[in-house]
This record gives structure tokens, sequence and C-alpha cells, in this order.
């Protein structure tokens, strides 16, 4: 379960977006994502009201939301608003909601991010988001799976020398396949279905933690595999980049665009 405040600020003469900037610049922004119980901590900014900034704030439960409302950051923010003579308006606080309708909204909500901030994900976000991938459903419960965890100066060096989309993320994930161990039968091997099942997870884990993301497919296997000198067998699958989104990124225009159930879907 989960609870959800909108909350709208508004200023003048740019003072909305100042008061993000000192947000993110004096680090509390990090600081709220990396407090136990935070889901996301988002600000957006409306091209038809541009003196005004929308924050979403989500907690898995209210008691995480009150020891927040309880920290010395909460003093931090106060300040900042009144420095920027913000005013303040609470649009929304959701009532509880029962755990399928927080994957309802996860599955709705995630999307393609190509635009990424300059910023890192908390490890304990990380590492929810690997332990996703780690239960993952594999063909005989082999685990064939191999994640590489790009995140130091060299090796997203190697990542863009191999694809032109990283997007400016600063973690990215390396999906692999291990062909030497995957289930077989005639003519198939379960390694890259496996793998695809992990990083499925994985992205939809790291979309619940408030972490962006986007699956890539369009990079240089084989040089991929001599940058990180990968063991025979190993086959990259797919990259994903990991991270938050910029504040002026506009998302995927396709995002809400699917086909009717009837034109994927026969029932026989």
């Amino acid at each position: 379960m989960s609870l959800i405040v909108n909350i709208y600020y508004t200023g003048k003469n740019g003072s909305a977006k100042k008061f993000v900037d000192e947000m993110i610049s004096e680090g509390i922004v990090e600081k709220i994502r990396a407090e136990e119980g935070n889901i996301r901590y988002e600000y957006f900014f409306s091209k038809d009201d541009p003196e005004t900034v929308l924050l979403i704030d989500c907690w898995k439960n209210k008691e995480a939301l009150d020891a927040h409302h309880k920290t010395e950051m909460m003093k931090e923010i106060a300040i900042l608003r009144e420095k920027y003579e913000l005013k303040m308006k609470v649009e929304q606080y959701t009532n509880v909601l029962k755990d399928n309708t927080d994957f309802e909204t996860v599955i709705r909500k995630r999307t393609s991010t190509r635009k990424f901030k300059d910023e890192k994900i908390s490890k304990e976000k990380l590492e929810k988001i690997l332990e996703a991938g780690r239960l993952a459903p594999t063909a005989k419960n082999i685990q064939p799976q191999m994640i590489y965890v790009v995140q130091s100066n060299e090796g997203l060096e190697k990542i863009d020398r191999v694809t032109p989309c990283r997007y400016g993320a600063i973690t990215v994930l390396i999906v692999c396949g291990n062909k030497n161990i995957a289930w077989t039968k005639k003519d198939y091997s379960s390694y890259e279905t496996d793998a695809c099942i992990v990083a499925t997870h994985m992205m939809l884990e790291a979309t619940n933690v408030g972490v962006d993301n986007i699956w890539i497919a369009m990079f240089d296997n084989e040089k991929l595999k001599q940058e990180f000198d990968l063991e025979d067998g190993i086959e990259p699958i797919c990259l994903i980049p990991l991270g938050y989104a910029t504040d002026d990124y506009i998302g995927n225009p396709m995002h809400s665009q699917r086909k009717d159930l009837k034109d994927t879907v026969k029932f026989i």
C-alpha cells in the first residue's frame, strides 16, 4: 500500500524553478529519495504555467510519510519555500491503495526515458531493482542471467562506444544470458527469453521505486563483449539505463498509444 501527495508550488519570476534547483543542488532531493519508505519524489513543470511546479511525493505507507515529516529536511524545505515566497497547494492526498492497485499504477506509469539527470540512484533502490531480477522466473529455474552494473566513468565510456543511447544516465545495467547453462531443447535455448523476463522485472521495480529507465537494444553486440571482456557464452540481451528524467524532458508522445485488445488477443 502507498500514499501519494500532489503539491503545487507557485511563485513569481521563475522562483519555483529556482526553488527546485536549490533543492537539488543542496542534496535535499536525493536525501529524501534515500529515506526508508520513499517510492517517488519528483518535480514536474507545466508549459502552460511556468510559474508553478508540481511535486509528486509517494511513500510506501503512512508510517514512512510521518517519519519523513519529522526529519530536519522538512525545516530546510520550509526555509527555502519562504525564501522564494512560494504558495503551496495540496491538490490530492490519496487513500491507502491496495497492492494490486499499486501494480496497476506501475504497469501504466512505466515509460521510456531518453534524457537523464547527472544524478545517482541510491544503493537501496539499486539493490531492490537487482533483487527483482533475481526473483524473476527462468526455465527450469536455472537462472542463466548475468547482470553487469556499470557506474564507473571508464565503464560508461565503454557504453558510449557501443551505443548512442545512454541518454546521460550514470547507471547502466548490461543484461546478459549465459548460453552455457541455459535450458535447451531442439533448436532452442532459453537464455534470451530468461534474460528478457529478468530485464522486465527490473524495469518494473525501477518504476515502482521511482527510478526512470529504458530498454536499449541498439548496441554493437560484439564490440560490447570485447569492451567488457565478457566470457564465452555470455550473450548481451539489452542495456537498461537507470536514473531520473531531467525536468525539461517531455516524455514519449507515443507512451499511451496501444492497439485495442481485440487487435492482439484472440479467444479460440
